[in-house]
């Protein structure tokens, strides 16, 4: 794939995932990660319709949630399978989620190792943040914790709380060397 069509690929889903956030469904329960606007009544983002409605007002992305030493991250994008991998993208931060397969993983908790396998239900997670002219890194390891994939009114639901990653980039010094404890929350249009 060209690097220009997965910029522009990138950049359609961004624009269209914006817009679809501003209508989807507020969450419920004690774990307010969604704190989504509540939608409007109409056929797009109906939020009573099992139809249109994404799980805890997901739909196609997903909120990342970090801390490594006395640094927070927290974003919501772009939540998608995208050339193969699947990704939690927003600006110069990326969760990669490695099932080890090229389409979309079943529903199942995963264990969350150092090397994806869809089959073997373990999979990979990989935070990555590129800004201020560095690139640090974090990386599972065995025993990281677990990943849930249920499927949710034709949605693939993705939950994931305290993981511990380890510095694996090669700017990961000082502060940054210390591991990273990551939760994620999202929600893709199944194939």
């Amino acid at each position: 794939m060209k690097f220009s069509t997965l910029i522009g690929a990138l950049f359609a889903l961004t624009v269209t995932l914006t817009v679809s956030q501003a209508y989807a469904q507020a969450p419920t329960g004690a774990d307010v990660w969604g704190a989504s606007p509540p939608a409007s009544d109409d056929r797009f983002s109906n939020p009573k319709s099992k139809l249109y409605a994404g799980p805890n007002g997901y739909w196609n992305f997903g909120e990342v949630r970090a801390t490594t030493g006395g640094t927070a991250y927290g974003f919501k994008g772009a939540f998608r399978l995208i050339s193969k991998q699947t990704m939690a993208v927003k600006d110069l931060q990326t969760l990669l989620f490695d099932f080890g397969i090229d389409t979309q993983p079943a529903p199942g908790v995963y264990k969350i190792t150092g090397k994806g396998n869809a089959a073997q239900k373990t999979v990979k997670l990989a935070f990555a943040d590129v800004s201020n002219n560095r690139i640090l890194e974090w990386s599972s390891g065995d025993g990281a914790g677990t990943l849930t994939v249920t499927s949710v009114n034709g949605f693939l639901y993705v939950t994931t709380r305290n993981v511990a990653l380890q510095p694996s980039g090669m700017s990961n010094k000082g502060e940054w060397a210390k591991p990273m404890t990551l939760g994620f929350e999202g929600a893709m249009k199944g194939e």
